[in-house]
């Protein structure tokens, strides 16, 4: 049935000149916006064959769209996570891996991959072995913070062969895993689901995403991820079983592939293959595994490494495929923009993007705006902000938001979700407007931050220019996409510092229901 909703207070962020940015009601048919306005001119234009819903006063915002995440690599073990992300206290988040140990046979991993901090508990720390032990005492139990370490129970140090790994040159001491290449190895440690269960977990994954108030995301693929990660993906698309958009992009599964992997994306892939669910986007983040730096992790700018990521960048280009790349030092946004800068071909055009960009200095902007492309920033700081101001000292302008938006650069909000940064969409919108970290300490300048609606454009049709969406999605006006997000709470009005509680009461994604909270069950 078409849907009406009415009485709400419902922001549309609309351009098409005749749209209030605020109405009361909307008519939903034919998955598109119908008609906008006020409640009685609504429902005299929608008629009697519309399911009516009074919203009740509350705050509606366009459809959200994380347009940086990593959702096809979490969802393939979903169910068999145990998550932290709504968890305030070590205590609870102790009592869900207990819970676990008790529905799960004896002997299986119990395992928290990231998504969490332990700023966010009420004790301010991370769990030991000791409590871990305690909670479950014949589980292997993995818990990873970030890319930061991992830590295993006293049963997982016996489950996993650490002999081994000593053998082949990971960094494991005393059961705790450091750096990205020692937490990739201990994944390849554990079983892997089937073909069924992954999409199942994915499918779990989806319909988390739409709780969330989550449309549509933009998946940014993830190490460990490669060719062989997208079968669950499409088997839940294929059984009807999405619940967001999603628009993946495709990269090489391990260093040293990329001469193989990439071109064979080229030659058997089409961008825009799928439909209004499952539509691939393209190439990205990781391009070149050798550049792919981090806060303290310098990358490889030789000769040799730079003519092998503008090969890379050659064929992506000739092919007309959209392309992203993880970038976030000084250094290696030089080295990324002086390639793209020698390419002839209209990347602008094909919305080529830096993800990132926390290290992008005032000269950088202008040539990132000359160029035409965009930028995707998602709120990674939040969770990590501290460890960069400790690597590089004044953050305050990283990324250089304001700047970027007055350079009239393309930004896409997103969280970097899973393991280093939480899913949902209200803690990264927090922090484009506070410049606040986890632990509460402001670290970015006040010169430096967004107001509530920019922040809610990133999020929004901001995020749809980067799947080639902004004509169909992220504006609540007649013509658009059916894509909507109703709020148990006013995300304009209610104090700064309770916008990451903001909790949603219905999802709406092509004029159907992904999500249905109490309020309107």
């Amino acid at each position: 049935m078409d849907l009406l909703l009415t009485n709400g207070k419902i922001t549309t962020l609309a351009a098409d000149g005749t749209t209030p940015p605020e109405v009361e009601a909307l008519w939903l048919a034919g998955g598109r916006v119908a008609a906008a306005g006020r409640t009685d001119e609504v429902m005299a234009a929608a008629g009697d064959t519309a399911d009516v819903v009074d919203l009740g006063g509350r705050r509606v915002v366009p459809g959200l769209i994380d347009s940086h995440t990593h959702f096809v690599r979490a969802g393939l073990t979903w169910n068999d996570e145990i998550h932290w992300v709504n968890v305030t206290t070590l205590a609870e988040a102790l009592a869900l891996v207990a819970r676990a140990a008790v529905e799960r046979p004896k002997g299986t991993w119990i395992q928290v991959i990231g998504c969490w901090h332990p700023d966010q508990f009420a004790e301010r720390r991370a769990p030991t072995r000791d409590e871990l032990d305690a909670a479950a005492p014949e589980h292997p139990v993995y818990v990873q913070f970030a890319y930061s370490w991992a830590m295993l129970n006293s049963a997982g140090m016996r489950a996993m062969d650490l002999e081994r790994a000593e053998k082949e040159g990971v960094s494991v001491v005393d059961g705790v895993f450091r750096g990205m290449a020692a937490m990739r190895w201990a994944y390849w440690q554990f079983p892997v689901p089937t073909l069924e269960q992954q999409a199942a977990s994915t499918a779990a994954a989806s319909r988390a995403f739409s709780a969330a108030g989550i449309t549509g995301l933009i998946d940014g693929g993830g190490a460990n991820t490669g060719p062989d990660s997208y079968a669950a993906l499409y088997e839940t698309w294929r059984r009807g079983e999405l619940t967001v958009r999603v628009r993946p992009t495709v990269h090489a599964s391990k260093p040293g592939a990329e001469q193989e992997e990439l071109p064979g994306y080229l030659r058997y892939l089409q961008p825009g293959f799928g439909d209004g669910m499952l539509k691939v986007l393209g190439m990205g983040e990781v391009i070149h595994y050798n550049v792919h730096d981090g806060f303290s992790r310098a990358p490889d700018l030789s000769p040799a490494s730079l003519a092998a990521l503008g090969d890379r960048f050659r064929e992506a280009a000739d092919k007309g495929w959209p392309l992203q790349i993880h970038a976030i030092r000084t250094d290696t946004l030089e080295a990324v923009i002086s390639l793209w800068e020698q390419l002839d071909a209209p990347i602008g055009e094909l919305r080529w993007s830096i993800v990132h960009g926390e290290g992008l200095t005032q000269d950088l902007v202008g040539r990132v705006a000359a160029l035409g492309v965009g930028v995707l920033v998602p709120a990674m700081l939040r969770f990590e902000g501290m460890e960069l101001a400790e690597a590089w000292g004044d953050i305050s302008h990283a990324p250089p938001l304001r700047a970027l938006l007055d350079a009239g650069v393309p930004l896409g909000g997103g969280t970097d979700a899973m393991r280093v940064a939480s899913y949902l969409p209200f803690t990264a919108l927090h922090w484009y407007v506070s410049g606040k970290e986890i632990g509460g300490r402001r670290i970015r300048a006040a010169g430096n931050l967004l107001t509530r609606e920019e922040a809610l454009r990133l999020y929004t049709h901001g995020a749809a220019w980067f799947s080639f969406e902004e004509h169909e999605r992220g504006r609540l006006q007649p013509g658009m996409r059916a894509d909507l997000t109703v709020l148990d709470r006013d995300y304009f009005t209610i104090p700064e510092d309770e916008i990451p509680q903001i909790g949603v009461e219905l999802t709406v994604v092509d004029g159907r229901r992904t999500w249905t909270g109490r309020s309107f069950a």
